[in-house]
């Protein structure tokens, strides 16, 4: 099987002391998107503020999808609403090329608990367009994507209520959305995602189906390790789960994945060998590759290549 990713030689790609609106213990956890107008890659970097201890979102560009270009001065998404009072975290992107407009959603963060949220826009580069739904799911909830494309006429929905996948359909990306759904992926003992799984990045349509990067992780006594795996659903009826990595694709094994001191923004008794995470949450396509943009250690931003081709070519003789 030949599913593993290369690393960026520049990783991380984006760090800490390149924010420059606040001072910054992590740039991490990276949703992407090519805006559709420059064909430029988006990335909304997950920015925790060292002397707020909350969360927000800033906006780099790259023209290459490696080198960055650009770092906002200025947040990109800030904590206005009540729901976003402790934290706007993790974003994903998704462009509906039908409608001509981004969909993307985030974890608010406030006392009511994590919610997956929603952003709308048909320019990803003027804030002042972004159109805030709320949050969508009445519950505790994260990693929640958008299929970039309607089937059946409606809109599909990957979200994670502890610790499974599950997927779900809405006629309107501005309804409720529901709290439960068919489960897709869930956790698997004795191997790397034995706690729990979620969603990485929008997936990507493919000859073979959806293909779709999520994390995985074990548990804390077995060191709450975060790693990434590729997923592949039918394109017909997505609730069909085709393939799955039995191994990860990408694990801490770099510096940079690996953090063993304490960091402001996590809870360190809840990584007992060190913050070990990999964690995608960007896949986009440029030339012959596909690059996965990935929160490494919660500190930075990592990427990491791998020819589109041979990866599709791989997935179906393990099929």
């Amino acid at each position: 099987m030949n599913d593993q990713l290369e690393r960026a030689a520049t990783n991380p790609i984006v760090r800490p002391s390149q924010i420059s609106f606040a001072t910054a213990s992590g740039a991490f956890n990276p949703g992407a998107c090519v805006d559709h107008r420059s064909g430029r890659v988006v990335l909304f970097v997950r920015v925790f503020e060292a002397d707020t201890r909350r969360s927000c979102l800033a906006l780099a560009l790259s023209r290459d999808g490696i080198t960055i270009d650009e770092v906002w001065p200025t947040p990109a998404v800030a904590r206005e609403a009540p729901y976003e009072e402790w934290g706007v975290e993790d974003a994903r992107i998704t462009y509906i090329e039908e409608e001509r407009r981004y969909a993307i959603t985030y974890t608010g963060y406030s006392p009511i608990g994590p919610r997956v949220c929603l952003i709308t826009t048909d320019d990803l580069l003027d804030p002042a367009r972004y159109q805030r739904h709320g949050p969508r799911i009445d519950a505790e909830n994260k990693n929640c994507v958008v299929f970039p494309r309607r089937i059946g006429g409606q809109y599909v929905i990957l979200h994670r209520p502890m610790p499974t996948i599950v997927y779900v359909r809405v006629d309107a990306l501005e309804d409720a959305w529901p709290t439960s759904g068919i489960a897709l992926l869930g956790p698997k003992p004795g191997t790397w995602r034995s706690s729990r799984v979620g969603a990485g990045a929008p997936p990507l349509e493919t000859e073979l189906g959806w293909l779709l990067p999520f994390h995985g992780a074990t548990s804390i006594d077995e060191g709450n390790v975060y790693s990434m795996g590729w997923m592949l659903l039918d394109r017909d009826t997505p609730e069909k789960v085709l393939y799955v990595s039995d191994a990860p694709a990408l694990t801490p094994e770099a510096p940079y994945e690996i953090e063993a001191g304490p960091i402001p923004q996590v809870d360190m008794a809840n990584f007992k060998t060190g913050v070990r995470v990999v964690f995608p949450e960007g896949l986009v396509e440029r030339g012959d590759d596909l690059v996965v943009y990935y929160g490494a250690a919660d500190v930075s931003v990592g990427a990491a290549r791998v020819n589109k081709a041979e990866l599709l070519r791989s997935i179906a003789e393990a099929m």
